[in-house]
């Protein structure tokens, strides 16, 4: 197979044979044979100094067996944008809008044009569709061979597992609901100016990086709960908070903090952060060694044979090892409690998101990028400041969130079911529809999403 030279490559190739050519017509030399940079320069098209300079490059090349790689390619690229847990709750509630409103299939090209102009999404229809596959969707051929996206069945039946049991607990166990997060600060917080009405509250920016302190903390419809917060410096330089905090520290906080705070027979409810889903009866993988499966089946009193192979010991792990059981929950059923985790994607399902939002603008407003020394202190004010009333609007706002999704993941079943029957007879290709593959030759940076939850 021939090599494939690059656009550059062969500029270069035809700026080499336009020079021999006029070596040729003229007959002569154009420029003497002694000065070697300054032909090569003359035939490539490029300077002397970048001669030179290619020249080293070489040179250095060959006396450490590497190649000369193009400048800068190993260099991280910035980011072209940032998703935050709420605008991936846009993009996912963009699409059912589509089905329920619109009655319309959300075909990539439309998705992407609409979320330019709600969220203002920069991204490529490449990008896009990664991002659909990381919050739980997928492209599904119809009756009429057309590709119409839709969720993926086990996010919907974890989110209406979801909506089931809170709604039960609601209208029949009535346990006290706590929802519970993480988030950061950093001290440099203060409100943009900008345009916007009286009821917008504007944007928060932080200038610089800066100190971090990490908060841990759990609220009611009543509030926060008493003695709960925790609020520590980061020591990790690390762009996600989540790094900052692991399954020890949080076990921790719930032990001495959270848990002696509760009521009795509460309901917590939390999202899927790694910590919070350690598993405590995790049973040996096929990459463990044979000893370990042995082990295992041992204590299970499961009978084997110490002759049978690697594969035959773990297809009996994989028969006998049951569902998972986590730290976390295992800790709260200790104490009477309850855990509920919230659906992958869904941080608009808890209220202490907008609380987040309410805490670090009044920190903002205090504008403390002067001194870090008292950022404690007004977090802490700023925490005490969240009134009852405040919760309770936010977990109002929930509860109607929740009877949306229960209404509406039926309709997408009805519309669903009246979209493929409808297309099944249109044989027509839509010019809008895309087939994505894993190909890099798109430009890289359009790749780079980061997604903070």
């Amino acid at each position: 197979m021939p090599k494939v030279v690059k656009s550059s490559a062969r500029e270069i190739i035809l700026k080499v044979k336009e020079f021999c050519d006029a070596e040729q017509k003229n007959k002569g030399i154009l420029i003497p044979l002694n000065n070697v940079r300054k032909r090569v320069a003359a035939m490539t098209g490029v300077s002397e100094k970048t001669v030179t300079r290619i020249t080293k490059e070489g040179i250095t090349a060959a006396s450490t067996s590497k190649k000369i790689v193009t400048p800068g390619k190993s260099r991280p690229h910035p980011k072209k944008f940032d998703l935050d847990g709420f605008d991936l709750c846009a993009i996912r509630e963009k699409i059912h809008s589509f089905y329920i409103v619109r009655k319309e299939l959300p075909t990539l090209v439309k998705l992407r044009a609409a979320l330019r102009k709600d969220i203002n999404f920069q991204g490529s229809i490449t990008t896009l569709h990664r991002i659909l596959n990381n919050i739980g969707f997928k492209y599904k051929r119809c009756q009429s061979k057309r590709k119409i996206l839709m969720e993926r069945h086990d996010i919907i039946a974890w989110r209406a597992r979801y909506l089931e049991k809170i709604r039960r607990n609601r209208t029949v166990e009535k346990r006290p609901i706590v929802y519970l997060d993480e988030t950061y600060i950093h001290n440099t917080y203060h409100a943009k100016s900008c345009w916007q009405s009286e009821k917008e509250p504007g944007l928060m920016v932080s200038e610089s990086v800066g100190s971090r302190w990490i908060i841990a903390h759990a609220g009611t419809e009543n509030g926060f709960i008493n003695g709960a917060l925790l609020m520590f410096k980061s020591q990790s330089k690390s762009s996600d908070y989540h790094d900052n905090m692991n399954s020890t520290n949080f076990l921790k906080w719930l032990k001495e903090k959270l848990i002696p705070n509760l009521r009795e027979r509460s309901l917590v409810v939390m999202d899927n952060a790694p910590y919070h889903c350690t598993q405590i009866n995790k049973a040996p993988t096929m990459s463990s060694i044979k000893s370990k499966l042995q082990e295992w089946l041992r204590e299970k009193g499961i009978y084997f044979e110490n002759t049978w192979t690697k594969a035959v010991l773990f297809d009996l792990v994989k028969q006998n090892k049951g569902p998972p059981t986590y730290a976390v929950d295992e800790l709260l059923k200790a104490h009477n409690h309850e855990v509920l985790k919230l659906p992958p994607y869904h941080c608009e399902l808890n209220p202490i998101e907008k609380i987040w939002s309410l805490v670090k603008r009044k920190v903002a407003d205090k504008n403390v990028s002067q001194d870090p020394k008292n950022i404690t202190i007004i977090t802490e004010d700023a925490f005490k400041s969240i009134s009852a009333e405040d919760w309770a609007a936010q977990c109002k706002h929930v509860e109607h969130l929740e009877e949306e999704y229960l209404k509406n993941d039926s309709l997408i079943d009805e519309e669903m079911d009246r979209l493929i029957i409808s297309t099944a007879s249109d044989s027509e290709t839509e010019s809008d529809s895309v087939s994505i593959h894993s190909s890099d030759s798109d430009d890289v940076t359009d790749h780079n999403y980061s997604i903070k939850l």
